[in-house]
């Protein structure tokens, strides 16, 4: 009897103990993961000075050779460490642009996306199921538009409207990681402006971009006026002989938003996090802030 005891205890015992070390280690991941976030919280708060301090001394011109355009090392924080990364969202086609205030598609700017679709690589017939989930109406845009015939068989309906993020795509028909890894190198989400044109800095572009909505620009075009960036006045295009056919409409010299890209490693905390900033003179403002990925 008291040999069946002692093993009872035993067993309890041993029970308990791996029980304590469980509750002990998930409270330091928790720990870990507070201050990850922390350390991204203070990254954010940092680059609302800094570019409220970029505006001041450049004003309405931003170019990549401003100190915030420069990709930073990561640096240690609190025994832990901190990448940081700004990006101006100009730079990008926004996708939210295939269509104005009131949902209607504007033609001009989906053969620009097919375009720029094809130059990086992927089917331009994507850019019409994209279309199809942001437009108001409910007929097929294109040979293979995609209504909500076409998601029958997902537990989600077609949105009909603008994106609210980048990781939304993932729910439409055709687009997968590999084509969202592409993609992110020429286009962003983002709320639209002025009735689906949102400005595009060319002394930011990327080549590709600045390519789609001047469709008579090639690619010794794109090297020689790349070259010569940065640019004080967008009206420069006006003295190219490739901007025939283009859309001059959209350009400007400046950048009005911006993606703050935050990854800090504490422990086994890994936290990636995306800051969507509008710029409106010294005024900062944050659209949307967007776990990219957590793990221990």
């Amino acid at each position: 009897m008291v040999l069946g005891m002692v093993s009872v205890i035993a067993a309890w015992a041993s029970t308990a103990m791996y029980e304590d070390l469980i509750s002990i280690r998930r409270i330091a991941n928790i720990q870990e993961e507070t201050r990850a976030s922390m350390a991204s919280e203070s990254a954010y708060a940092l680059t609302l000075l800094y570019l409220e301090e970029d505006q001041k001394l450049t004003g309405n011109l931003d170019t990549l050779e401003e100190d915030w355009a420069f990709e930073l090392p990561p640096f240690p924080i609190d025994e832990g460490m901190i990448a940081v990364e700004i990006v101006d969202t100009n730079r990008f086609f926004n996708l939210n642009d295939l269509v104005n205030d009131q949902g209607i598609v504007q033609p001009t700017h989906v053969q620009q996306l097919q375009r720029l679709f094809t130059y990086i690589g992927l089917d331009s017939y994507l850019v019409e199921a994209l279309v199809d989930w942001l437009d108001k109406d409910s007929l097929p845009y294109g040979a293979s538009g995609a209504e909500d015939s076409a998601y029958y068989a997902k537990d989600y309906k077609i949105k009909n409207a603008r994106l609210d993020s980048w990781s939304e795509l993932k729910l439409i028909i055709g687009f997968d990681t590999n084509i969202l890894k592409k993609l992110a190198t020429v286009a962003t989400v983002r709320p639209s402006k002025n009735q689906g044109k949102t400005p595009i800095n060319i002394n930011t572009a990327a080549p590709f971009v600045l390519m789609a909505l001047f469709p008579n620009m090639n690619q010794d075009d794109e090297a020689v006026f790349f070259e010569n960036r940065p640019y004080e006045n967008e009206s420069i295009i006006n003295q190219q002989g490739w901007r025939t056919g283009g859309d001059s409409s959209r350009l400007s010299v400046f950048s009005d938003a911006f993606m703050l890209r935050t990854r800090a490693l504490f422990g086994k905390a890994n936290v990636r996090e995306e800051f969507l900033l509008s710029r409106n003179g010294s005024q900062i403002k944050l659209l949307s802030r967007e776990r990219r990925g957590w793990q221990l």
